[in-house]
């Protein structure tokens, strides 16, 4: 739309307003605003950033120049235009929150579908509006009370009213102002869903504590504190009457474009999806259940169908779900009924398309190898519930928080870590979703109340089950932490002392002194203090001072050497208190050390020993072990005039260290040949990685394959701990390991996207390839 000259913009006087800090927001909502907008900035950073890295590995994989051409194109796009989109993104917010303190009437946009347009000249609108519809509905499903209540706070301190949906801090809106954002790239739509999953990923993901902090600002300003935990009543938006099987439009135009989910839009994805399997029967030659009877049939009405519906028993699905698929199990009953009765009424058209979607979702959906048999066998069951509902409400294709969609979502999230092994008899879960199953079954008309109960009672199960494998894997992830410490500073001291003895010759007792003790008091230092504090420097120059303390010394240096040596006892001395040593064991080590140290000092006070004499003894901590550092042997050729007795000589025991005397871990093992590096596709891979994702991992052994979650990267050791879904550690891997098993084949990672969402759009994708060829 072409905006006239002489019209200003109210949109920059309000960006521009609340920039400089005159904003007429209440102080609570200015609160709830920037620190939504600081979540933002925090979380779009990431996105381009990983939005770099996955560009730049596609261009990597690209099979032509062409393609490559084109990632590599959009790659510099998104660099150039950054900032520009966070800004824009974090603006939108702006300008949404400001509004609020405007008395100003929100205006209808009506929403209107041109199929052709549609489907001819803009074809990635609908996978682009798919993919944000199934975003919007997992935000919604897991924050359900969250954005009710501050959607009240927010009504309570704003001019205008909005609801869940339109709050300007609601997933829909946030969503909404990152894709406006997105159009000002000229980027191809296989981009445009990778950098919108990656929103998904770094910013809706962790959206929920968002939502939580919100609320808790808002209380801690006196906005509604004691609204209750309980999820706040919605009004309750009206259906298609049922009867005929097609929806009829809300009473008003505008009470349909104030609701998202309203009847008129509602019928309009209808057409959609009606249009696109009218053009799949065409070139499939696939016959209409509505066209089986004759022209002249009359078309049932949907309570009739569902009557049909309800003598049709689930073992008919149980066994050929995935070979004849729901619609065709439905058109024999619907041939063996006609036959039967004589009747002439057929399946109204509308009936007809949704019953061939409902088939199309759940035979991609048991077709997916991901999901486990026993999920599968679930969800089997499950399609002639799904069905009816769907036929009662057409809302469900268009409504991503559908309770019959969500019911299902969180079917597929609660069972991802089970494995095909898994003994599922005393399982609670399995118990828990087999009874929701008998509980929809034995409901001949199932409605979307009944789904939302069933999927709150399976809620509230898996946040105990969560809480529960949430301690246990935080033990775990404590437990490894702490062993990876621990081996980080044993490798660390060993490395230390290594370096230090390895080459000399010392006294025995110093370097028992050093290797048994002095070590463990280096370890604790380097675990309370860390690696790079003064307190260790401190137990380093100590070794090195026990070590200085022993070596030969001339007599110019021995006042120095005196002073050196009361300095390395007082810090010898400490550390051993640090350790936790008796007095009499301190003592002791003490006069390990004090005897080496006299014997060097009782060499240098001795100046009239030459230099020939001196040689022998010098060396002779090289040639033999032990050692007798003596001054009455080079008295012996002069005369003694002395008349008191000679002192005994000092006798230490030396060795000379050509090993090491500790043993130091590899973290990592080193790589021996070319062949064993890992790929450039395993490392991009395992940078991408976060905690919190479900892998199917194929031991080397042969044994069965697993799914287990990566609970946690050990910073000192670089190991990646999997846990399974009780939150026991099931295995463990190095960054080179795992590479390894990535480039063997052996370790995917699980598509956590929400099942019936996947379905839908990978339907939608086939037909409209169909539709394309047509």
């Amino acid at each position: 739309m072409s905006q006239d000259p002489k019209v200003v913009s109210i949109k920059p006087n309000l960006a521009a307003r609340a920039s400089a800090g005159a904003s007429l927001l209440p102080t609570p909502l200015l609160t709830v605003r920037d620190q939504t907008t600081g979540y933002l900035q925090q979380g779009l950073g990431e996105v381009f950033d990983k939005a770099d890295d996955a560009l730049f590995e596609m261009a990597d994989k690209a099979v032509s120049n062409a393609e490559q051409t084109l990632f590599f194109e959009a790659m510099r796009s998104v660099r150039l235009q950054r900032a520009n989109l966070i800004r824009k993104t974090c603006d939108g917010v702006v300008l949404a929150a400001e509004q609020l303190a405007s008395d100003a009437p929100t205006p209808a946009q009506t929403v209107s579908f041109e199929l052709d347009s549609l489907s001819l000249v803009q074809p990635d609108e609908l996978e682009q509006s798919v993919a944000v519809d199934g975003m919007i509905g997992r935000v919604v499903a897991r924050n359900q009370t969250a954005l009710s209540h501050l959607a009240l706070r927010v009504n309570s301190l704003a001019r205008r009213r909005v609801d869940e949906r339109n709050c300007p801090f609601a997933p829909a809106p946030l969503i909404e102002h990152f894709a406006e954002a997105l159009q000002a790239l000229d980027i191809n739509i296989k981009v445009r869903l990778i950098i919108l999953k990656l929103f998904e990923r770094c910013v809706l993901n962790g959206i929920d504590s968002l939502y939580e902090s919100l609320n808790v600002a808002l209380v801690n300003a006196g906005v509604m504190p004691d609204l209750r935990l309980a999820p706040v009543a919605q009004t309750r938006r009206p259906v298609a009457p049922r009867g005929t099987g097609e929806g009829r439009g809300e009473p008003s135009a505008s009470a349909a474009a104030r609701s998202s989910y309203g009847g008129e839009e509602q019928q309009e994805v209808l057409g959609m999806f009606s249009e696109l399997i009218g053009k799949w029967r065409m070139t499939s030659g696939d016959m209409a259940l509505s066209g089986l009877s004759g022209a002249t049939a009359v078309p049932m009405q949907s309570n009739e169908l569902l009557q049909v519906l309800a003598s049709m028993s689930p073992e008919h699905l149980a066994g050929d779900a995935g070979s004849s698929g729901l619609r065709q199990q439905i058109q024999g009953l619907l041939q063996e009924q006609r036959a039967s009765s004589g009747g002439g009424k057929t399946v109204a058209r509308v009936d007809d398309d949704v019953i061939s979607l409902v088939s199309m979702l759940f035979d991609f959906i048991l077709e997916d190898r991901e999901l486990p048999s026993a999920v599968k066998v679930l969800i089997t069951r499950m399609q002639l519930p799904v069905l009816r509902v769907a036929i009662v409400d057409k809302s469900f294709f268009s409504r991503a928080s559908h309770p019959a969609r969500r019911l299902l979502n969180e079917l597929s999230r609660a069972t991802m870590g089970w494995n095909e092994h898994d003994d599922l008899r005393r399982d609670q879960l399995h118990a828990l979703l087999e009874d929701i199953v008998e509980q929809l079954l034995a409901e001949a008309q199932p409605d979307a109340a009944l789904f939302d109960s069933l999927n709150q009672r399976l809620a509230d199960f898996l946040r105990t089950e969560q809480r529960r494998a949430e301690r246990v894997e935080q033990r775990t992830r404590d437990a490894e932490e702490g062993r990876a410490r621990i081996q980080a500073a044993r490798s660390e001291v060993a490395r230390e002392i290594n370096g230090l003895l390895v080459g000399r010759t010392l006294p025995v007792t110093l370097v028992d002194l050093l290797r048994d003790t002095w070590s463990q008091v280096m370890q604790m230092v380097f675990l309370r203090e860390g690696g790079e504090s003064m307190a260790w420097q401190q137990s380093l120059d100590t070794a090195m001072a026990l070590v200085v303390s022993v070596e030969p010394v001339d007599a110019a240096g021995v006042e120095l050497r005196v002073e050196h040596n009361r300095q390395a006892e007082a810090a010898l001395r400490s550390g051993l208190e640090l350790l936790g040593l008796d007095a009499a064991a301190i003592v002791a080590q003490l006069q390990a050390v004090a005897q080496p140290q006299r014997a060097a000092l009782a060499l240098a006070e001795k100046p009239q020993l030459s230099p020939e004499n001196a040689a022998p003894v010098a060396e002779a901590p090289m040639q033999a072990p032990v050692v007798e550092l003596s001054v009455s042997d080079a008295e012996e050729q002069e005369p003694v005039l002395q008349s008191e007795p000679e002192p005994e000589p000092v006798v230490v025991e030396a060795v000379h260290i050509e090993q090491p005397v500790l043993a130091q871990e590899e973290l990592e093992v080193p790589v021996e040949t070319v062949d064993d590096l890992p790929s450039v596709g395993a490392q991009r891979w395992i940078e991408s990685l976060g905690t919190g994702c479900w892998f199917q991992l194929q031991p080397a052994d042969g044994k069965a394959s697993q799914r287990c979650k990566l609970a946690a990267i050990i910073s000192f050791s670089g190991k990646y701990i999997f846990v399974n879904r009780n939150g026991l550690k099931v295995a463990e891997f190095a960054r080179q390991e795992l590479a390894r098993c990535f480039d063997e084949g052996r370790i995917s990672l699980l598509d956590e996207n929400q099942l019936f969402d996947r379905a839908l759009e990978s339907v939608i994708g086939n037909l409209r390839q169909l539709q394309a060829k047509s």
